[in-house]
């Protein structure tokens, strides 16, 4: 079923090993006007941002998967286009403090604190 893309849409890059979050977040965010792309790990992630990236607005990422996390994905990703957005979301809470600007969701949380996060940085 494809929805008709509207004149504000846009499209965010959905990276998650665990197929039943993936399925609920790209249902919500489909929900709320954004189209998705989903990836399954990190190198699947950037094998579809290389195809997608002038349409990527941000990228929305676990930071633990199989063959490349997160973080090492999204950084081949920032020298492509060094504009890029990430929200990483992760079940475990980071040691050390993150870098100044970066987003992270601890799992589990909810529909709404997505939902503010990316609107924080799209701003729509």
């Amino acid at each position: 079923m494809k929805r008709e893309k509207t004149a504000g849409s846009k499209t965010i890059l959905l990276v998650d090993d665990e197929p039943q979050l993936r399925a609920m977040l790209h249902d919500l965010l489909i929900g709320r006007g954004y189209d998705v792309i989903q990836a399954i790990d990190g190198q699947d992630a950037l094998e579809k941002f290389k195809q997608n990236q002038q349409n990527i607005s941000l990228v929305v990422t676990d930071i633990v998967m199989p063959r490349m996390d997160g973080i090492s994905s999204y950084k081949i990703m920032r020298t492509i286009n060094p504009s890029l957005d990430v929200i990483y979301m992760s079940g475990y809470v980071p040691e050390r403090p993150l870098p100044e600007g970066v987003n992270i969701l601890v799992k589990p949380f909810s529909p709404v604190d997505i939902l503010k996060a990316i609107h924080s940085i799209l701003g729509d």
